[in-house]
């Protein structure tokens, strides 16, 4: 009885092993071509087309392998693909078959070109559309959808197990509306496996940033397939950023030493839902930040808050952005401490004008996620306060000696380059709106001045148009001072204008002779204090004559 029994089994067995062989002999990789497409159209409304060898093998293991696979992109992308493969192979394990389980040991892809694209109208291409959509364009008649199933159903029915999943050789293309060339990520490689049902799935994943550099994702895939995350660890070494954009066609309005130094690590944790980067430390040439950003991604709303050392100061810094698939909007506030003012200014122009410690506090709103639409959209208001430093490139002083020399009716002396102005304190607030920043409170003092003012600077021309009135100081040094003693109690006009990297500073001399004149008369006019002795009035200068016989009528 035994004896029938294995022979009956064995007789099973190879019958399943001839009719399997059967079927490899005879497969027809033109018909499951055409079945592939087929199903493709029916369930992903798209083509999946393999152009290529499709090859079928029996022993030691059941194992399909595919070449130049290509998923196809609905009309109206710039790509014909979704994604191309060079080669995909894919191991069953034979035996397992016949226990009625799917027991996938390797899945292979090689090769993997990722065209990703967001249209300027809004539609994704990695969005799939009803197969009832592609039924009713082709002129087929549609049939009711199937009523929806809960996320993960159908694969926590299905007995499959997968062994090892491997990527090599792959790269996604993001083409952004109105991009001339796309965004180009790769290599990239990723191992992962094994995958079982309701067990973590382990997962490294890298992307080459540089010959010497790749970012790296290390973790593991929970809750498969129920209610995946991911729970894992991002490591991106310090590299070049500036070189990386620029090889994508990014043209940066940044200084050449600016990106050049960039890090990022973080704890990633990440769902169908929400992605939490925590524990995030973030560099970026001077600036060194820790903190946090979460984004909620089907409300499409990133926020983020980091604080740290800037410029050997310290900056904090709050910041959302909304709406990422439709109309970019975004608002942020912090506050810049104990900074240093050349540093920063220098980072981001190139030069500086101005030295000191300062500090900013910032509320800003705008659109847009280009430098250029986040300048010209941003509204808030701005306050800036900078400490024991100095504007270079104008010697104020000189400017005084200068034209109380004109006053006078003497040569100014003039100056070379090389100027500079120290001051104790300079500081204002300002609203900017269409990429104007404007200053009604500007303040200034030194030890010989104080200057207080208002104007404008044009963030997108990169000019300034300023006008302040300096009053000097009545110290002992000023008043036993000719030159400036001359200038004591007037207001000083001096406008400040044009580009921000080298402005033109001018004494309005004509409107501060007027007043000098009117001072003059003033002084003369002025019946003296009881028990006040007459000072002898200073004389009137030749170069105030005409204007004072003017006032007068003679």
């Amino acid at each position: 009885m035994v004896k029938r029994l294995l022979l009956g089994v064995l007789v099973l067995v190879a019958v399943a092993v001839a009719a399997l062989a059967v079927f490899v002999a005879t497969f027809d990789a033109a018909r499951y071509r055409d079945e592939i497409d087929r199903w493709a159209q029916a369930h992903l409304g798209r083509s999946l087309e393999v152009h290529g060898e499709l090859q079928l093998a029996l022993w030691p293991r059941l194992a399909l392998e595919a070449q130049t696979v290509r998923l196809g992109n609905p009309p109206g992308f710039s790509s014909p693909a979704l994604a191309e493969i060079d080669r995909l192979a894919l191991g069953v394990d034979l035996l397992a078959l016949f226990s009625r389980r799917i027991e996938v040991d390797t899945l292979t892809l090689e090769g993997v070109r990722l065209h990703l694209e967001r249209r300027s109208d809004g539609r994704q291409n990695w969005r799939f559309d009803r197969p009832t959509s592609v039924a009713a364009a082709s002129g087929a008649e549609a049939e009711p959808a199937p009523a929806a199933e809960p996320a993960g159903a159908r694969a926590a029915a299905l007995p499959l197990a997968l062994g090892r999943v491997s990527v090599r050789e792959a790269y996604v293309l993001w083409y952004g509306a109105g991009r001339e060339q796309p965004f180009r990520l790769g290599p990239l490689a990723l191992e992962a496996g094994p995958v079982v049902s309701e067990a973590a799935v382990p997962l490294k994943a890298t992307l080459a940033l540089s010959e010497r550099s790749q970012m790296s994702l290390a973790g593991r895939l929970e809750q498969w397939p129920r209610a995946p995350r991911w729970v894992g660890r991002l490591e991106v070494p310090e590299f070049d950023l500036r070189a990386w954009l620029e090889a994508q066609g990014v043209a940066l309005d940044l200084p050449s030493s600016a990106l050049r130094r960039v890090r990022l690590s973080s704890d990633v944790l990440a769902d169908a839902a929400a992605l939490h980067l925590d524990a995030l430390e973030l560099s970026v040439d001077e600036v060194a930040l820790q903190g946090r950003l979460g984004a909620d991604l089907p409300g499409d709303r990133v926020e983020t808050t980091l604080s740290g050392s800037a410029y050997g100061g310290a900056l904090r810094l709050q910041a959302n952005l909304d709406d990422l698939a439709g109309s970019p909007h975004w608002q942020t506030e912090g506050r810049l401490e104990g900074v240093d003012v050349a540093r920063l200014l220098t980072a981001v122009y190139g030069k500086s004008s101005l030295t000191g410690q300062g500090s900013v506090d910032f509320a800003l709103r705008g659109r847009g996620l280009t430098a250029n639409e986040a300048l010209r959209s941003a509204q808030g208001t701005l306050r800036a306060r900078v400490r024991d430093g100095a504007v270079l490139g104008v010697d104020v002083e000189r400017l005084l000696r200068d034209a109380s020399a004109v006053l006078r009716g003497e040569r100014p002396a003039g100056g070379g380059g090389g100027d500079r102005t120290p001051f104790e304190e300079l500081s204002g607030s300002g609203v900017l709106a269409g990429g104007v920043l404007r200053n009604d409170d500007l303040f200034g003092r030194t030890a010989l001045f104080t200057a207080e003012g208002a104007g404008r600077v044009d963030l997108i021309r990169s000019e300034l148009d300023y006008r302040l009135r300096v009053r000097l100081t009545a110290t002992p040094e000023v008043q036993q001072d000719g030159p400036l003693a001359v200038l004591l109690g007037l207001p000083i006009p001096l406008e400040v204008t044009g580009p921000l990297a080298s402005p033109a500073y001018r004494v309005v001399t004509e409107e501060l002779a007027r007043d000098f004149a009117k001072e003059a008369i003033r002084r003369r006019l002025a019946p003296p204090e009881e028990g006040q002795v007459q000072e002898e009035q200073p004389p009137v200068v030749p170069a105030v004559k005409e204007i004072f016989r003017g006032l007068i009528g003679r």
